[in-house]
């Protein structure tokens, strides 16, 4: 299977979920239907989900993936057997299905999800703004599940507004987390993460492989600050509310210090240590930055924020080298020199193993570090953002092609549906006639008899109307002769009802069906419309992360290696992103403030920005 399906060909198996579903619960549910009774999904970059509801009214949420993924059933599985251990109402229990669900004739795996009532995070925000005091208790909720998660072991990693839903019972907020697509649970250590996150919310400097407890914490930090800031300055969400976000964007993380939020927040008093904490939190690599109950219990001295403030505007690339990056020539001259006096001592073989000894060690160093500089994880996170804008533009490419296609259909296929349509009628019309004979009329027919009519009745065959040569076959003890006689019987009764049965459609029937048809269009041209604006909205954005990769310095592994020899400096700063306007807009400004070399310190992380 080269492709997986698109989401209206879903759309389009899910019409028939017992033909569908392998799971017998779902084939006996009902979809969430558009106004044309059509399963209404709700889509995104690589999978689309549909509400369904079962017989006895309990609700999924059945996601119906878009692309094959890697080891997907593995990581899956791992993350399910990882929750069935937690006792935690933050999260929906869930099973994956590899082969879930038929579409035409193949079969693509699924997750059954429990359906997760409640607001989006963002949604909740905004419809509270003039609560602060409910603000305050959701900030306290969110704080108390960062650290159930950091007691767990466990990592959402992809916290963001959409994957966040907000419970309300009276006083009590609940918070619910729901798509575990890049979920770290102990079982997958050593993995890397499938996504990297969104960008509103996520490090700068993360990459696919930051994978691991720690995940969640700048995430977590980010929501938790926009909460606090909601609170106390809700006038701050018209003015940088993107309909993406918690107030900060991405922009916002690459340069801090020419971000306007960050100064509007450093310039309010209660809100200004834990904004500095989420300033410093963009410097360091991600799994440095502390847990949330550290953050707030450990705030920082004025003093110790302006000095971070001062150090961070100057340049921290070009205020001070690592303590590798310090010891590296010396290091590299003294096994040179070693091995130059063990060769001038005759030791020429012991010479050449101190230098591929020690070439091979430093080379694994160099690279590890090289690795880990923020301007080249900066650049490989804004490479795979990059890339996962083009893979969406493509399913998308893919769904339009695919919606042109059902259109074009829909046009063509005028006379098979209207064929279609007329025998639909004609089988009610002919029903409504033959269900008033019941099947104790064939003892008049000659060859059968009273024997006849209770197996017709133990099989549940009452009327001439279920007396279908699929049912007739299906007999057993019933001889040849007399299933054809029972044949007979059903075809005489439709040859005396056929002047009754229509042989056109009526006018009114007519219209009907062309009416049906042209709202079907009406209804694949919307979903062009809104897949093309999605494709654009892509498109832009992969653009401006294509703008800031081209604008951001390019550290080679050469490079590295003459600044660690001190021949070349590393580049003083990592280009201009852009930095949201008075709407949330991107705007390019000029950038000013370097991006860090990796913190080579064993000091706590809040001692190392003095």
């Amino acid at each position: 299977m080269a492709d997986y399906p698109t989401p209206s060909d879903y759309q389009q198996a899910l019409q028939t979920p017992d033909v569908a579903f392998a799971d017998s619960e779902l084939r006996a549910a009902t979809p969430r239907t558009n106004a044309l009774g059509l399963p209404q999904p709700i889509t995104g970059s690589f999978a689309a989900v549909f509400p369904m509801t079962t017989e006895t009214g309990t609700r999924y949420a059945v996601k119906c993936f878009l692309t094959a993924e890697p080891a997907q059933q593995a990581r899956y599985e791992a993350v399910a057997d990882a929750l069935d251990t937690v006792d935690h109402d933050a999260f929906v229990e869930f099973g994956y299905q590899p082969e879930g669900i038929t579409v035409a004739g193949d079969s693509y795996p699924l997750l059954k999800m429990e359906w997760a009532e409640g607001t989006t995070l963002n949604r909740f925000v905004e419809a509270h703004l003039d609560q602060p005091e409910v603000l305050d208790r959701l900030a306290e909720a969110w704080a108390g599940l960062m650290a159930d998660l950091e007691v767990m072991d466990l990592a959402h990693g992809d916290l963001q507004h959409g994957n966040v839903l907000v419970e309300t019972a009276g006083e009590v907020l609940r918070l619910r987390l729901v798509d575990y697509d890049t979920m770290y649970v102990p079982a997958l250590e050593g993995w890397e993460s499938a996504e990297v996150g969104h960008r509103n919310y996520q490090h700068p400097d993360r990459t696919d492989a930051d994978f691991g407890p720690t995940l969640d914490r700048f995430a977590g930090l980010v929501i938790y600050t926009a909460l606090r800031a909601c609170a106390v300055r809700p006038e701050l969400w018209a003015e940088y509310d993107a309909g993406e976000n918690l107030l900060f964007r991405d922009a916002d993380f690459y340069t801090p210090e020419e971000s306007p939020l960050f100064d509007a927040l450093a310039e309010t008093e209660p809100l200004r240590d834990l904004t500095d904490a989420l300033w410093t939190a963009c410097y360091v690599e991600p799994a440095d930055v502390p847990p949330l109950a550290a953050v707030r219990e450990g705030g920082l001295e004025p003093s110790q924020q302006s000095v971070s403030r001062s150090r961070t505007r100057q340049g921290r690339d070009a205020a001070a080298r690592s303590g590798f990056a310090r010891a590296f020539l010396p290091a590299a001259t003294g096994v040179v020199g070693v091995a130059g006096a063990l060769a001038a001592a005759g030791w020429t073989i012991a010479a050449i193993g101190l230098l591929l000894g020690g070439g091979g060690l430093g080379a694994g160093w160099v690279g590890a570090r090289y690795r880990r500089l923020s301007l080249v994880r900066r650049r490989r996170r804004l490479q795979q953002e990059a890339e996962r804008f083009a893979s969406t533009i493509r399913e998308l490419e893919r769904e339009v092609e695919s919606l042109q296609e059902k259109r074009e259909n829909l046009r063509t296929s005028m006379a098979e549906r209207r064929e279609e349509r007329l025998r639909e009628i004609q089988e009610e019309a002919l029903h409504d006639h033959l269900k008033h004979h019941f099947v104790g009329e064939v003892r008049e027919v000659e060859g059968l008899t009273h024997k006849h009519v209770v197996q017709l009745k133990v099989a549940n065959i009452r009327t001439a109307s279920e007396v279908t040569p699929k049912a007739i076959e299906s007999l057993r003890r019933i001889s040849d002769r007399a299933q054809a006689r029972l044949k007979m019987w059903r075809a005489a009764l439709e040859e005396k009802y056929a002047d009754a049965v229509p042989d056109s459609l009526s006018p009114a029937q007519e219209r009907r069906l062309q009416r049906y048809v042209q709202h079907r269009v009406e209804d694949i041209d919307a979903q062009l419309a809104r897949t093309r604006e999605k494709i654009q909205t892509q498109r832009t954005e992969r653009e401006r992360i294509e703008e800031r990769l081209e604008e951001m310095p390019k550290v080679t592994i050469g490079r590295y290696l003459r600044y660690l020899l001190r021949l070349d400096p590393l580049p003083d700063r990592a280009g201009g992103p852009p930095v949201p306007d008075a709407r949330g807009n991107g705007q390019q400004t000029e950038a000013h403030a370097p991006v860090p070399d990796p913190v080579d310190d064993d000091r706590s992380w809040w001692a190392q920005r003095s």
